[in-house]
């Protein structure tokens, strides 16, 4: 398993995932074909029996949860090379949010049974995903606390270039990033711990200061600026 030396964070795309989830390894090991799942389609329903876990190919998910007041609460996002729903299978329970595709998605999946054989019998896979779940509960520590130590405007730095890896991972040696923006302005400001108001002045201060540029739901940005966003957050 690999751990960047620099930040101590799990590597996703290490060379077990290179090989163990290779197109040969997942017939082997019970995984689907890659399927399409186009922008807004809901993956996964809350407090349905948990019986699929997901593999993320390509694209990126919302996480998100709807309370009896019929207020929906983003849990986060989550992007290639991670699996879907694996918590709710592991702990016998239903899943535990909805899942819905915000750009165009290619996923694989397995049924809780053939995971949780996997899981028994497969000491390599077992290390990486304990591994994923652990880097998962430091992830959410981290935004935990970055929603009481970081200026809104750096935490929204920070999700814009989470989104940003996703989006543009085929457009990187363009001149000018397009981001057709998957998250509406409330969801944006939820996520950072703002009003909408307030992501509307965040927003205009980084037009103002040239790190994006801004059409309607589009989102402008040059390859060097994204570069510069990137190594900014430390994000890779």
């Amino acid at each position: 398993m690999a751990i960047d030396s620099t930040t101590g964070n799990y590597v996703k795309t290490d060379f077990f995932l290179k090989s163990f989830f290779s197109e040969a390894a997942f017939g082997t090991f019970g995984w689907s074909p890659p399927g399409e799942y186009p922008a807004l389609t809901e993956i996964i329903q809350q407090d349905t029996p948990a019986t699929v876990v997901y593999f993320i190919d390509c694209g990126l998910v919302k996480l998100s949860r709807m309370e009896p007041s019929g207020h929906e609460v983003i849990a986060g996002l989550r992007r290639r090379n991670w699996m879907i729903a694996a918590p709710a299978v592991l702990l016998g329970k239903k899943y535990s949010f909805n899942v819905t595709a915000l750009v165009d998605c290619k996923l694989r999946h397995i049924s809780s049974e053939q995971f949780l054989s996997l899981v028994e019998t497969n000491p390599e896979f077992s290390r990486h995903l304990l591994r994923m779940v652990s880097q998962e509960i430091v992830d959410y520590a981290k935004a935990f606390c970055s929603l009481g130590c970081l200026p809104a405007i750096d935490r929204l730095k920070r999700l814009l270039c989470e989104i940003m890896l996703e989006i543009t991972s085929s457009s990187v040696y363009k001149e000018q990033v397009k981001l057709n923006f998957p998250l509406k302005r409330k969801e944006l400001a939820q996520m950072i711990a703002v009003t909408p108001e307030h992501l509307s002045r965040l927003l205009k201060q980084l037009e103002r200061d040239g790190v994006i540029k801004r059409e309607k739901r589009l989102l402008m940005l040059s390859s060097s600026q994204s570069q510069s966003l990137k190594e900014e957050c430390g994000i890779q």
